[in-house]
């Protein structure tokens, strides 16, 4: 079975001026994708009526869904009404169910409605009308060609509660859907392109796409099934990859999903112990406090970019080379915070500047009567090194703290 193809579609200057981020069309597109939909293209116009008008006759075309987000505001550079009007000769009628809603927003705020927002009750002629009980502007829906066209306002807050109350519910029933199964393997430490080499022997069925989303230090794995695969197969298939990327997956699922997270997974055997760690952080600028800050097992960070600040807070200096200096930090840290555990990374100030090429960062982990150590190399700009090591540093507490 083909699935439907849908469209996304943004109007407003500010979308295509930069002055936002679409934010709208990718959370729509997380929304259909699993519904069974394939998003075939995400396009976005300014206030240019003409521009309007010819898009939406061309995805009427060659979409079978279209959802659009913006301009259904009451000033003058929202159009996207008129536009519907004038692509399929759709007369504006003023709806008076929906002008009855505008003056009733209005009137619960206690404010009059200004004139203009009376331009928001004027639809498309035989269009749907979808109630907005967030804000002032109902959305509609048309049947175009051999597409339906569903327009939400753009307002992020309005559109997701619009969609999730009346748009996703008419889509189920109104398509058949067979959706495909993505599978996200969440790895760190790995590169994009090595994950690529790493997965090469690893034979797919047939219909699997293999696709990468890379994120700095924490790269994902994309194995979309399609929706007549076994289930068995799925499931093998998914530990083959497992098995050829080793432990850099540190999670199975998408940003969606609960507690997958590298800080959430890096701290799963603290919860079960009941314990907690003090983190010295002397190399990510504060980045690592920052992700695992409001958890339980979190009993206090200390960071710094000099040496010297840590040495006066633990009351002492380290000696020795960098692996040496981690141990030293993690071993005070524990003794001076009371923690069950410290972590401590540490990198030389030098390392971490622009154009020095390639940083070492050591971490230790000490606990009542144990000590394991690691080096990592992060490369780039300082951003991007500093983004490494905290990531890096969770990976390195997962891998080497023992189950509880």
């Amino acid at each position: 079975m083909t699935p439907p193809q849908a469209e996304i579609f943004s109007q407003g200057d500010e979308v295509v001026t930069g002055e936002i981020a679409d934010t709208n069309a990718a959370w729509l597109s997380r929304e259909l994708v699993p519904m069974g939909f394939q998003v075939a293209r995400h396009s976005a116009v300014g206030d240019r009526l003409d521009a309007l008008v010819n898009l939406l006759r061309e995805i009427s075309a060659r979409a079978d869904l279209c959802l659009c987000s913006g301009g259904l505001g009451p000033t003058c550079d929202d159009l996207t009404a008129e536009a519907v009007a004038r692509a399929f000769d759709l007369p504006l009628r003023e709806d008076p169910e929906a002008l009855h809603q505008i003056e009733a927003f209005f009137a619960r705020s206690g404010r009059p409605m200004p004139a203009v927002n009376r331009k928001q009750a004027w639809l498309p002629q035989g269009a749907e009308r979808l109630d907005n009980r967030w804000g002032t502007a109902p959305g509609f829906a048309v049947q175009a060609g051999r597409c339906r066209f569903v327009f939400m306002p753009g307002v992020p807050g309005e559109m997701k509660a619009l969609f999730g109350q009346w748009v996703k519910p008419d889509l189920a029933r109104r398509y058949a859907l067979n959706p495909e199964k993505l599978v996200i393997l969440r790895t760190v430490g790995v590169g994009e392109s090595a994950l690529q080499e790493l997965l090469e022997p690893v034979e797919l069925p047939p219909g699997v796409r293999l696709g990468f989303r890379a994120g700095g230090p924490e790269n994902q794995v994309k194995l979309l099934f399609p929706a007549d695969c076994p289930e068995e197969q799925r499931e093998a298939t998914v530990r083959r990859a497992m098995a050829a990327i080793g432990e850099a997956v540190y999670a199975i699922g998408g940003d969606e999903e609960p507690d997958s997270g590298l800080e959430a997974v890096a701290g799963k055997n603290l919860d079960a112990r009941r314990a907690k760690l003090f983190i010295v952080e002397a190399a990510s600028g504060g980045l690592l406090a920052s992700r695992c800050a409001g958890r339980e097992w979190l009993l206090g960070t200390l960071a710094a970019s000099q040496p010297e600040t840590l040495h006066r807070w633990l009351g002492g200096k380290p000696e020795g080379d960098g692996p040496r200096v981690a141990a030293t930090l993690a071993v005070m840290a524990l003794a001076r915070s009371g923690a069950d555990f410290a972590l401590a990374q540490f990198a030389e100030p030098d390392a971490l500047k622009e154009d020095s090429g390639p940083a070492a960062v050591h971490f230790a982990l000490a606990g009542s009567n144990r000590l394991w150590q690691e080096s990592r190399t992060v490369s780039g700009n300082p951003q991007r090194k500093r983004l490494g090591a905290a990531a890096l540093a969770l990976d390195f507490l997962r891998r080497r703290l023992p189950g509880g």
